[in-house]
């Protein structure tokens, strides 16, 4: 098949730097740009050729392929061709004025001319010709115009385009090797994964889960959006650790103030661990600089060893709106938004400076056999074969606080003195995972907490033990929103 029996053309740009490498790495490269585009274009009729420094996509549905391009790591740009013409200079004055006359009718425009392969025209007079042929319609502006009609010449014709739409820009993913990101299902850890998979690093994930089925399936969804729409030509992984035993060990032997940081030791070295199982050789975190309290470059230092393999923080100069903005442009801001910061895991003000030296020998104190234990049984769930069902929210969460129900606040005490839903009553969560199963099976129990994190998990306990609990989706701020505004699905109940 010729391109002859294509209708529709797409000229596609790899990234610049692709061309700086040498001649084997840059074959290297292109070939596995063009296995992942082939990927991308699965169910599309194409042919896809490569032309010098770029590659030509042949398609009847340029529509289809064109959306599926600005998803493939090393495309920097691409132009849907919107007409081949004779390569003559006068078959191209008449194409400039019986279609692109209406392109730049009022507005400023610029021509631009190159040549490629064996195509003998002179591009200035090309340039020359075509631009006269339209400046009765548009003012010619050279530096700054409204629009480019760009002509590609080629030794079988001339291609002419207006646009040039930008890819996701980088290198193919596929070039380097594999890397772990520690994923909390925030804004934070699926951006990183984003700027790793742009430079060529496959990512599996690991998510070291704190609070149960519920946490468990927001996480999941985010890593599955990443895999289905930027991971091309990849077959990413999630890797689910239980840590609430590893939690409930640090919570029982260390001092509130080290738990944030020597929590995160802890999750680099199961996050290290699966890394050297699959082979990765570096694990990714979405940490940011003053972020959070564990983020300071003396908490950093002291977290740091807990890994053999370098840590990569695409996102350390970021501020949180930059963070944001990012994930909106990927897709995750939503699913993010909608996954709870998790309660404080302690009352105590968290540690902003530590010593590397006190931290070792906290850490040294905790039942390492725990975390061993929780990584040996991860589970490793397939992304690609994730179905709906298997994404499907568990039967927790709860938009409606029902009129019979009885609510249970799980705030600090001193949180609930703060403010509480009227008629509820205050279990802080340890003291609630303790007495729950002394509670009546023939009531209904509504659940919320600060955050919206803890709720869902006792709820979860709850339902195992036969009652009918749920917890209201995200935390405190919701719910006293929903209730001062008069929203009848909490009012009813208070």
């Amino acid at each position: 098949m010729t391109q002859h029996d294509w209708p529709e053309r797409i000229i596609v740009r790899p990234a610049p730097e692709m061309q700086l490498k040498s001649s084997p790495t840059r074959r290297r490269f292109r070939n596995i740009l063009m296995n992942n585009l082939r990927v991308a274009l699965d169910g599309v009729a194409h042919e896809l050729r490569v032309d010098q420094g770029r590659l030509l996509l042949f398609t009847r549905e340029r529509e289809v392929a064109a959306e599926r391009l600005e998803r493939v790591f090393g495309v920097a740009s691409y132009s849907p061709v919107e007409a081949v013409v004779e390569p003559t200079v006068a078959a191209l004055v008449e194409a400039a004025r019986t279609r692109f006359a209406e392109a730049v009718r009022g507005r400023t425009y610029a021509v631009r001319c190159k040549r490629h392969g064996g195509a003998q025209l002179s591009t200035r007079e090309v340039e020359r010709q075509v631009g006269a042929a339209l400046n009765p319609f548009g003012t010619v502006n050279l530096d700054r115009p409204d629009v480019r009609v760009e002509i590609d010449l080629v030794e079988a014709g001339a291609w002419v385009f207006t646009r040039r739409q930008p890819g996701p820009g980088g290198v193919p993913l596929g070039v380097q090797d594999r890397a772990v990101t520690l994923m909390s299902g925030g804004f934070d850890s699926p951006v990183a994964a984003w700027y790793t998979m742009r430079r060529g690093v496959g990512n599996d994930y690991v998510f070291c889960n704190l609070g149960g089925a519920t946490h468990e399936n927001m996480v999941t969804r985010i890593a599955h959006r990443l895999a289905r729409d930027w991971a091309i030509g990849d077959r990413p992984r999630l890797f689910v650790v239980d840590f609430l035993p590893v939690v409930a060990d640090m919570r029982e032997r260390l001092a509130g103030e080290v738990w944030q940081v020597v929590l995160k030791r802890l999750m680099y070295r199961a996050g290290e661990a699966i890394a050297r199982r699959t082979g990765a050789q570096a694990l990714v975190t979405g940490e940011a600089l003053s972020q959070v309290s564990s983020q300071t470059l003396s908490n950093l230092n002291s977290i740091d060893p807990a890994s053999g393999l370098p840590v990569l923080r695409p996102l350390i100069g970021f501020d949180k709106t930059e963070i944001m903005t990012l994930a909106r442009r990927i897709g995750t801001y939503e699913l993010s938004e909608g996954v709870p910061e998790f309660c404080a895991l302690s009352n105590s003000k968290p540690l902003v400076s530590s010593r590397r030296g006190r931290i070792d020998r906290e850490e040294a104190q905790l039942d390492h056999a725990l975390l061993d234990r929780a990584v040996a049984e991860a589970r490793e769930i397939d992304l690609a074969a994730l179905t709906e069902e298997a994404l499907a929210e568990p039967d927790v969460l709860a938009d409606v606080i029902p009129a019979d129900a009885q609510v249970i606040d799980c705030q600090p005490p001193r949180r609930f003195r703060d403010w509480h839903l009227p008629g509820a009553v205050n279990y802080p969560p340890d003291e609630l995972a303790r007495q729950f199963e002394s509670l009546s099976k023939d009531r209904c129990y509504l659940l919320y907490c600060l955050r919206g994190a803890n709720a869902p998990l006792l709820a979860e306990r709850m339902q195992r033990a036969g009652f009918d609990a749920h917890a209201f989706r995200g935390g405190v701020s919701r719910l006293r929103r929903a209730f001062e505004r008069g929203d009848p699905a909490v009012v009813g109940a208070a």
